[in-house]
């Protein structure tokens, strides 16, 4: 591997994990009341909510699940939105992404108050965050965040290129490494489908970020001798390697490039735990905020 450093995501979260018991000691009562709602049967979301759920449980966080079939109407779920936003017991509400395409996650997610949108996923979250004044960050562009700070990789001045420009990932991950301190004054550049050849890109990074959701779309020669690589894909598909069962890929290949990147995030171990302990201590900070 040429002295490739694997980034070891668990380690990193167990540490937020820590920072979060310590804000719930802090607090009084029952505890923070996370809701988490779904839409449609999609296996990355049934991925994502298994994580999200075993966290909350480690962590003893209450959590909820309002899961709605594929024939749910936008109505429905937009009622149990506005329950959850106007009940006290409830610190923090997330919608698992995608839902069907029918439904306008906007107006749904526009009903959820920022402090209690510990995801930012609301227009309202998003301009704060925009404007430099976020009350949450969306959890996986803050667990990269967390990955480059814990490893001490320094972003200042640096080249920074991200593949794909996603609303939860690609655009406020580069607008958090824009901002001033903070583990910010990066250079970014963002990578998307009509950028053309991104290996041109993606080869002058010194911390590459690849969020496209497309299995092993980089490769060992995309990537600069010595970059930091985080892979923020997860992939499920099935394959041989798991005896014809579902298997979890991330955006980068891995076999190749550890012959290259001077460190690199695995899938799975890598931005998955380190997004679900983030997402954890957003939802005890939001309680934090309610109790005051």
């Amino acid at each position: 591997m040429h002295g490739c450093r694997i980034i070891d995501g668990k380690k990193i979260a167990a540490l937020i994990s820590d920072e979060t018991a310590e804000l719930l000691r802090r607090g009084r009562g029952s505890g923070p009341t996370m809701l988490a709602i779904s839409i449609g049967s999609d296996a990355t979301v049934e991925s994502y909510s298994r994580q999200k759920e075993r966290a909350a449980g480690a962590t003893g966080i209450g959590f909820r699940r309002e899961h709605f079939g594929i024939d749910a109407g936008e109505e429905e779920v937009a009622a149990v939105l506005r329950r959850a936003a106007n009940d006290a017991e409830v610190s923090a509400i997330m919608i698992h992404l995608p839902v069907p395409p029918r439904f306008d996650i906007d107006a749904l997610s526009g009903i959820i108050p920022p402090e209690k949108d510990v995801d930012c996923l609301s227009n309202v979250s998003r301009g704060m965050l925009f404007s430099g004044n976020p009350v949450f960050s969306p959890a996986t562009a803050e667990a990269v965040m967390e990955i480059l700070k814990h490893e001490q990789v320094d972003t200042a001045g640096k080249h920074v290129v991200i593949l794909g420009r996603s609303l939860t990932v690609g655009k406020p991950l580069a607008n958090l490494l824009l901002m001033r301190g903070r583990s910010g004054d990066a250079t970014v550049t963002v990578c998307h489908s009509k950028s053309g050849d991104t290996a041109k890109f993606t080869r002058e990074a010194d911390i590459l970020v690849v969020a496209a959701g497309k299995p092993r779309m980089v490769t060992g020669e995309m990537i600069r001798r010595g970059a930091t690589v985080v892979d923020v894909g997860i992939n499920t598909s099935l394959s041989p390697e798991t005896g014809g069962k579902y298997g979890i890929t991330g955006d980068v290949d891995f076999d190749s490039a550890v012959s290259v990147a001077g460190a690199i995030t695995p899938v799975p171990g890598g931005v998955g735990p380190v997004t679900s302990s983030v997402l954890m201590r957003n939802v005890a900070r939001a309680w934090l905020k309610g109790l005051s």
